[in-house]
């Protein structure tokens, strides 16, 4: 088990990435979780990528630890986030897409990186997986990890886009 035991702070201000997200600003602190939600192509995959600084915003800033990610920044950053995305690479015969993203996101979680950016999976999981990733969610915020996750189950600091 580990501990985040360095402080992390993520915050967007303004954000304004294509005609999906509109002025956003959202502050995610350590031991925090906090919920994107929206209706398919409303951007929360969008804004999860700008957040790991693989896309650039169109206008307002994103910090981390009040520093602000630019193209320069961003791999810096990203040493201190875990990133699980929205679509694994996995080859098309294989049918274990729900047994890949907790595998997936167990790592992200057991890695102790302070800021924890987490995607929903593509495909749907099971009444259990999801319990199973909304508990493991819940104890990565418990243990200190700033926690960004689209979400609908997870009502904590909820940001509707």
């Amino acid at each position: 088990m580990y501990l985040c035991t360095r402080i992390m702070m993520l915050e967007l201000h303004n954000v304004t990435i294509g005609q999906q997200i509109r002025s956003l600003s959202l502050t995610v602190n350590s031991g925090q979780l906090a919920s994107i939600v929206g209706p398919q192509g409303s951007g929360k995959t969008t804004l999860l990528r700008a957040v790991v600084g693989l896309i650039a915003v169109d206008s307002g800033h994103i910090c981390i630890d009040g520093e602000l990610l630019t193209p320069k920044s961003a791999p810096y950053f990203r040493r201190q986030m875990a990133y699980v995305p929205q679509h694994l690479l996995v080859p098309e015969w294989y049918d274990k897409v729900s047994a890949d993203y907790l595998s997936l996101l167990g790592k992200a979680i057991e890695s102790g990186k302070p800021l924890l950016i987490v995607d929903e999976p593509s495909q749907p999981l099971s009444a259990e997986a999801q319990q199973a990733v909304d508990q493991m969610l819940r104890q990565a915020a418990q243990r200190g990890a700033a926690v960004l996750v689209v979400n609908p189950r997870i009502t904590d600091n909820q940001v509707r886009l």
